[in-house]
């Protein structure tokens, strides 16, 4: 009998710890949020007390709680409550988009979220010439996050013409020097900046409705690769605070706070990690390039059927090292979005050069997408002690078009998964949501499978194993916030936030990993989602 006794037991199941050991265990015990105790059902029925909880998992896997080490909570929650043009025609789109402006009034912006040509089986990309019969401002966003298409109405409101010039964007015209609508990187902000501002209600709703969907995936930890991404201030964050504080979200977050917002926490003093579980700032973030899927990340072959298309820059080289020098001398992480080789070169280099300038022993700086990589940049990442942080979904999401618009040699390192795992380097799973589903089950079946769309397999060789994946997933995503010692396995004394997970999952195939269901998850010892079916209690 012991002296201390659990709030929970869960016993009978397969409990896959994730730890240095692979250890496993039959029942584990939970006690005020955390985990007392893992071991086989016997020594676990010692801390049975008359109040504690018994659920029976009748054979079922239990796995710590997955975290997505990149996404965006407030673009999730509003795609979710926009209109979702993720359809295999532009007329379908059309279709949508029509079906939401007889339900507007007049001059309500008209948004869209997920639209890929590649995608479409009519090869008819939108344009600003099929949205301009409508005459609300109408922003349909392409699933990159770093694209979207304008009809005239918008155009006009943003004050963009086909003299328009943005640095670090583009505004694209036709042969003829005409708008054809479409609009990338910063120039994107010259719409968000007349588009209606969003009240604490709007993105509090947001928040939680991703919160809501989350759970369901068995997401317990999030980071947020970037606050005040959505609507360019720092409002993201307040609305954050309050509903942690007021404990209306299930989970917990390590945000990165936008490199624009520098100098507000440097004023205030803020260190990297402050905060506490459920609510942490870490990370400066920063962009260096674009998406490969608009053609705008930095590459170093020049894109397939374009000109002298090798992407685009977003800061000077002088701007991109003196923001990541000022946040690395004052002792933050930082994580830069770089996908393309060259990109992420030219990061490395910077971060080398801060490493001499200002020592640190455990900085843990960030490659956020290291979508392009080589074994020369691989090895670089290694000696500087940075961490990639890949999304396995955009392999089965944009892997047709990756084989269509990239050229060797770079063609034949995306998303390089097993390279980074047998490297040592510790990637972090992730899935960038809403650019893919944020399923990290399905992010897992895209890293063992490498499918695409098509069912084509891009780079077999970098498969992962299950358990290598869900490694990502927990373990190391962990580790790329400096959490390995309270979460990413389950072992005594970390918080209790599970997934479970049907019997046998660890023994699953790719496509059986891709159709499976959460049956319950766990944050801080609580159930904050279980299937229709309920476990057997006692």
């Amino acid at each position: 009998m012991k002296d201390i006794f659990a709030d929970k037991i869960l016993y009978n199941g397969l409990i896959v710890s994730i730890d240095d050991k692979k250890s496993t265990f039959e029942a584990i015990a939970l006690k005020d949020g955390k985990i007392l105790a893992l071991g086989n059902e016997k020594y676990i029925s010692g801390y049975k007390g008359i109040n504690t909880e018994i659920i029976n998992l009748e054979g079922k896997t239990v796995l710590p709680g997955f975290i997505d080490a990149h996404q965006h909570i407030f673009n999730t929650g509003f795609n979710l409550l926009n209109i979702n043009c993720g359809f295999s025609t532009s007329a379908e789109v059309l279709d949508a988009v029509k079906k939401r402006v007889n339900e507007s009034k007049p001059n309500d912006w008209i948004i869209g979220w997920g639209y890929n040509e590649s995608n479409f089986s009519d090869d008819n990309p939108l344009s600003q010439k099929d949205l301009n019969d409508i005459e609300n401002p109408v922003y349909i966003g392409r699933y990159c996050l770093h694209e979207a298409v304008l009809n005239e109405k918008a155009l006009k409101l943003a004050g963009i013409t086909e003299n328009t010039y943005v640095e670090g964007g583009l505004i694209e015209k036709d042969q003829q020097g005409r708008l054809t609508g479409v609009i990338k990187e910063k120039a994107l902000d010259l719409v968000k900046n007349v588009m209606p501002p969003y009240t604490e209600k709007m993105l509090e709703d947001m928040a939680l409705i991703a919160d809501r969907e989350y759970v369901k995936k068995g997401i317990t930890s999030v980071h947020e690769a970037g606050l005040g991404f959505f609507t360019g201030t720092l409002v993201e964050f307040k609305v954050l605070q309050q509903l942690y504080a007021n404990k209306k979200i299930n989970v917990r977050t390590y945000a990165m706070i936008l490199t624009d917002f520098f100098e507000h926490l440097n004023a205030i003093k803020l260190q990297g990690n402050f905060g506490n579980d459920g609510l942490k700032v870490g990370s400066v973030k920063l962009f260096c390039d674009g998406s490969m899927g608009g053609q705008t990340a930095a590459v170093s072959v020049k894109y397939l059927h374009s000109e002298d298309n090798y992407g685009i820059y977003k800061y000077s080289d002088d701007e991109l090292e003196k923001k990541i020098l000022e946040a690395h001398k004052a002792g933050y992480q930082v994580a830069v979005h770089a996908m393309g080789d060259v990109a992420i070169e030219k990061v490395l280099s910077i971060f080398e050069s801060a490493l001499q300038m200002y020592p640190r022993r455990d900085h843990r700086h960030r490659i956020e997408h290291a979508a392009i990589t080589n074994e020369k940049i691989i090895q670089k990442m290694k000696s500087l002690g940075v961490i990639p942080v890949p999304q396995y979904g955009l392999v089965y999401e944009m892997g047709d078009t990756y084989m269509k618009i990239l050229d060797k040699p770079i063609y034949d390192h995306v998303f390089a998964s097993k390279s980074f795992y047998d490297a040592g380097l510790k990637p972090a799973g992730s899935s960038d949501s809403p650019v893919v589903n944020f399923s990290p089950l399905e992010g897992i079946y895209a890293a063992m499978s490498r499918e695409t769309k098509s069912k084509s397999v891009y780079l077999p060789e970098q498969r992962l194993s299950l358990y290598e994946a869900v490694e990502t997933y927990t373990v190391f995503a962990a580790f790329s916030a400096f959490d390995e010692n309270i979460k990413g396995t389950l072992e005594v004394g970390k918080l209790a936030d599970l997934v479970v997970l049907p019997a046998n999952f660890m023994e699953f195939s790719a496509e059986e990993v891709k159709n499976t269901e959460v049956e319950m998850t766990m944050i801080n010892g609580e159930v904050v989602y279980q299937r229709e079916r309920k476990f057997q209690h006692g």
